[in-house]
């Protein structure tokens, strides 16, 4: 009788995770934001979007981060000619991103440096990684000043790198629906893969959940 009991409990137990992450009635702890920030009233803290920046997708379609606002965004940065080291990266993404589900409801822009690339570079690039996953551009950022303004506000104020001309680095940047800097992802270690599988799908759970407080 006993052993039917945990055999049953064992079939059990992935339905009865499914059921606590869906309801969005139980209490976990919240990812932290990165950027400038405010103390509101109420003693939260306010942190400041990146800057918005217009782009030029492969496909010669215009779109900028505000257009992708309600939605997560992982951007990664590039430079041409895109040499073994960036390919690399290319494909640590690809394999990070393999096993998010819900992908209609997420972004990846992986932006070029050099505003000089040609659209047929960057659908060459987007067809050597992951074109089967539409929501995955690659672009090149209209204006300079807006690009230089993201990177400054994005990597050195937030102390990830010391200035502009250590670009490309290692990170890809998680921004969650509001344009906030969520988390940074070392392309290089092996054990971040799982780390931003995660924070992608919390974040696309968390307008549903509630947060317990954490010690500081």
């Amino acid at each position: 009788m006993r052993k039917g009991f945990y055999l049953i409990l064992i079939l059990l137990f992935p339905s009865i995770l499914f059921m606590i992450f869906t309801l969005g009635e139980h209490h976990v702890v919240k990812m932290g934001s990165y950027g400038s920030y405010r103390i509101a009233e109420n003693g939260d803290s306010i942190f400041k979007p990146v800057p918005n920046m217009v782009m030029m997708d492969q496909d010669g379609n215009s779109f900028s981060i505000d257009d992708l606002n309600g939605e997560p965004v992982l951007f990664d940065f590039f430079s041409m000619p895109c040499n073994e080291a960036c390919m690399k990266k290319g494909v640590t993404l690809v394999n990070y991103l393999n096993d998010v589900s819900e992908q209609d409801k997420w972004n990846v822009v992986s932006v070029c440096l050099d505003n000089t690339v040609t659209l047929e570079e960057l659908e060459s690039l987007r067809k050597n990684h992951l074109p089967e996953m539409e929501k995955w551009r690659f672009a090149k950022v209209m204006d300079d000043d807006q690009l230089n303004a993201f990177l400054e506000y994005t990597f050195v104020n937030t102390q990830q790198l010391k200035s502009r001309s250590e670009l490309p680095s290692k990170h890809f940047v998680l921004v969650d629906q509001q344009g906030i800097i969520r988390e940074f992802f070392d392309s290089r270690v092996h054990k971040e893969n799982k780390k931003l599988q995660d924070a992608i799908k919390l974040l696309l759970k968390e307008p549903h959940m509630t947060w317990k407080e954490t010690k500081r």
